[in-house]
């Protein structure tokens, strides 16, 4: 039998209070959608737009902490990890398209070659969020 040290029951309770934390936003959030499909209000695509950031603000603290403070022997722990791997590359991914046409023809092929290496690894990765989403569904 494992002995949970302060320190892990810590990282755990917090890890499980962000994720509260986002679920209550995701239900808000569902909710305020919902409610402007029905009647779209100027006040409510106000609110919508907040609570999107609030949402986007809970993942990211969800995602930080279990990153952080998660054991990879979770299961929730690999698609925050692969979620993660995806949103820097997308970022760098970006990037590189946008210093692209600045180069030389021969560096630019170059840089379409690496950047379209990325995207495969990319998409592998989304592959392994999938996979892991649906191991612990």
């Amino acid at each position: 039998m494992t002995e949970i040290t302060p320190a892990a029951s810590i990282a755990e309770t917090l890890i499980s209070a962000r994720l509260l934390m986002l679920q209550s936003k995701r239900l808000i959030l569902a909710t305020l959608e919902r409610r402007m499909r029905q009647r779209p209000l100027d006040e409510l695509r106000g609110r919508v737009e907040e609570m999107r950031m609030e949402t986007e603000s809970a993942q990211h603290g969800y995602s930080t902490s279990m990153l952080r403070w998660g054991s990879p022997e979770t299961p929730d722990y690999w698609p925050v990890a692969y979620r993660r791997l995806v949103e820097m590359a997308e970022r760098l991914s970006a990037k590189l398209r946008r210093s692209a046409p600045d180069l030389p023809p021969a560096e630019r092929y170059q840089l379409a070659a690496e950047v379209e290496m990325l995207e495969v690894l990319v998409d592998g990765w989304r592959d392994s969020i999938r996979a892991s989403m649906a191991s612990v569904a």
